[in-house]
């Protein structure tokens, strides 16, 4: 099984949190669209691989709602038709791209599930961020989306901001209110190429401390559970039946195909990166004959390397991680590589044991996931 994962990498406007790859200059968008559909072209040709083994294709950015319908029309041409077993197509968008004729479009080309990026309900928090979209529009659009046929609406938002105007309680109760049955949740986290970062750095901009952080994080959590929602990863919520089938594929080290400029690939062994540069990626996939001539990098995992991503995607997952799993995959097992470590996360609550030799971080220190499972990392 693997996924297929498309970077449009183009947007309105720059949000002033954010560090992923993309271009305002939206006038190589044509250009862009031949040297996506040439690049899956060339890996399809070289990999040869058994299209009935895809289960998602996910079209992320920048603002995958902005690309022309042509271009993901054409690209979506490619691979559905051959791949009968693809149970998630989704699309992010953006409120403001969110229209009747757009949803049947989309909708009528494939895409059976929709991420919208809300981020707030909080118009001032909106502003701040420099999102084009006022908060009206964003519950209109998964309104909308729902009525246009779409069963699984994923939404983003972001806790963790400074400055409120409306409580985030509000913010949660606005949401749980919307027919989506997937919720993304991520802390703002301050980046050093974003406005934000340069804010930080000049201390034009201060942010709340951990604790307020945390004690957002909480309250997410109960909110949700509330509602209905199943927290079954660190920063996502779902309704039965709506857990995102794409990001398994991250969390549980299955293969996935990136195309376009800045996508990140992995096969099961190596990891590959396209160039995050819009006009190298177009210029090079303009005389590119094989994959040998795609704009990428390769990085080789060590096994090392594949145990500490395989603990901290687990421990992120409420699914935790196998001690015994480990240890016959990989011949390490965190309780004793780091007996100490692990024994303190033991006695002080941070780690527990849902199944014999099964161990997952419960929820209320879910939010330090990262930073406990560094701490079990081998070097």
């Amino acid at each position: 099984m693997f996924g297929i994962y498309i970077h449009i990498p183009f947007c309105r406007t720059a949000c002033h949190y954010c560090d992923f790859h993309f271009s305002t200059n939206t006038q190589t968008m044509e250009a862009m669209e031949d040297a996506l559909i040439k690049e899956l072209n060339l890996r399809i040709e070289s990999d040869q691989p058994d299209l009935t083994n895809l289960q998602s294709i996910y079209f992320g950015g920048g603002t995958p709602s902005l690309f022309a319908l042509r271009g993901l029309r054409e690209l979506l041409s490619r691979l559905l038709p051959h791949a009968p077993n693809c149970r998630e197509v989704t699309l992010e968008a953006n409120p403001e791209d969110v229209t009747p004729e757009r949803l049947h479009a989309w909708f009528e080309m494939g895409f059976n599930r929709l991420s919208i990026g809300l981020q707030s309900f909080d118009q001032a928090q909106l502003d701040w961020m420099n999102r084009k979209h006022s908060a009206d529009d964003a519950a209109q659009a998964v309104k909308l989306a729902s009525e246009a046929g779409f069963k699984h609406i994923s939404a983003d938002l972001i806790y963790g901001l400074p400055n409120r105007k409306m409580s985030f309680q509000e913010e949660l109760n606005r949401f749980v209110e919307l027919p989506a049955d997937h919720l993304s949740a991520y802390i703002l986290t301050v980046e050093d190429r974003t406005v934000f970062g340069r804010r930080m750095e000049l201390g034009a901009q201060s942010f709340p401390d951990d604790e307020d952080v945390k004690a957002e994080y909480q309250l997410l959590c109960q909110s949700m559970a509330s509602a209905g929602y199943e927290h079954y990863e660190v920063s996502n919520w779902a309704k039965p039946g709506g857990r995102a089938v794409h990001n398994q594929h991250y969390w549980t080290g299955l293969p996935y195909w990136g195309i376009g400029p800045g996508a990140h690939g992995f096969d099961g062994a190596k990891r590959f990166a396209n160039v995050s540069n819009n006009p190298k990626y177009i210029k090079a996939l303009s005389v590119a004959i094989d994959t040998a001539g795609l704009p990428s990098k390769t990085e080789v995992l060590t096994p090392t390397d594949r145990y500490n991503e395989t603990l901290m995607t687990g421990l992120r997952t409420a699914r935790g991680v196998s001690l015994g799993d480990l240890e016959k995959k990989f011949g390490l097992r965190p309780d004793k590589t780091q007996s100490t470590v692990w024994s303190g996360f033991l006695d002080r609550g941070m780690l527990s044991e849902i199944d014999p030799g099964v161990f997952r971080i419960p929820e209320p220190h879910w939010v330090m996931a990262d930073s406990i499972a560094a701490e079990l990392f081998e070097a």
